[in-house]
């Protein structure tokens, strides 16, 4: 009993030193509990010896017995403690994992893009490399949304998203923004590169989907900023690469690259929009107010 005692300690030596090891636990007390087997296990050998050169008697028979479940005991815990942290650990990483994820792509979401946007600033910072930001909006997405329905939807997301992935570096990040709009982050990329790029990805989007046996054709809108030219902080790229991506949309274009002029041309299109949408919500109550009086 023992013996087998002493073989339980020296099964709990390898999951308590790798609780020790456990980058994410506290040392301290796992530590001690490591050195207290080994100390155990000299106690056990000790006795053993004791019990071989001596003749056995009940009461020394009863603390074999209680050295057996202490064996048996400090085993258990150690093995389930393992465990836990093992399980523990993965449940934080599919949290994490689903904290950072759009559920339908697995794509990054906002919160991991402006994470890796950063990283990938302050390392280009360094190295004195330039970045390109796109921002892209599928153009007839809400006409099958419409049509289909939000399932068919998804799946022309999915497939899309599947379309930019496979066009894009391990070192870019592709993310989805929400609904039907993206953005793509692209390291050490120059103006050329991310027009050659942007070039593939729409000529990607345009050919065929096949979504519940219907063949549907869309077209997408792509707006580009460049570190340093336009900006160098995250939310100024990506103003500078949405702004691009309004002009491309608005006069048709597959792509545009953002130029300073656009701020300007930007603003008079708004206000424009904005007194063309007053004076017809103008009309549409002069229009009301003459009805009641009829």
């Amino acid at each position: 009993m023992v013996i087998g005692g002493m073989a339980l300690l020296l099964i709990a030596l390898q999951p308590v030193k790798k609780i020790c090891a456990y980058k994410d636990q506290k040392h301290l007390g796992w530590g001690q509990l490591y050195h207290l087997v080994l100390l155990f296990l000299g106690g056990y050998a000790m006795f053993g010896y004791y019990l071989i050169s001596n003749e056995t008697t009940y009461i020394e028979f009863v603390v074999a017995m209680i050295f057996l479940g202490g064996g048996w005991f400090v085993s258990m815990v150690s093995h389930l403690s393992l465990s836990s942290i093992y399980r523990f650990n993965e449940i934080a990483k599919i949290e994490r994992h689903r904290a950072l994820h759009d559920p339908l792509t697995t794509l990054a979401n906002r919160t991991l893009f402006y994470e890796r946007i950063d990283h990938a600033l302050a390392l280009a910072k360094r190295e004195k490399k330039e970045i390109a930001l796109m921002i892209i909006d599928l153009n007839e997405f809400k006409e099958v949304n419409d049509t289909l329905g939000h399932q068919a939807g998804d799946k022309l997301l999915l497939q899309a998203s599947q379309r930019l992935q496979g066009l894009l570096r391990e070192s870019d990040t592709l993310a989805r923004f929400g609904g039907d709009e993206f953005a793509i982050i692209l390291p050490q990329t120059s103006k050329s590169q991310a027009h050659g790029l942007a070039e593939r990805l729409t000529n990607a989007i345009h050919e065929s989907f096949i979504i519940e046996n219907r063949s549907l054709t869309i077209s997408m809108s792509v707006g580009i900023a460049m570190y340093p030219h336009h900006g160098c902080d995250s939310s100024t790229l990506i103003k500078c690469a949405d702004i691009a991506m309004y002009r491309a949309k608005r006069y048709q274009k597959a792509f545009l690259l953002f130029k300073d002029e656009m701020h300007d041309v930007l603003d008079q299109n708004l206000d424009l929009d904005l007194v063309t949408t007053a004076s017809a919500q103008q009309r549409q109550t002069a229009s009301n107010e003459r009805g009641l009086l009829n």
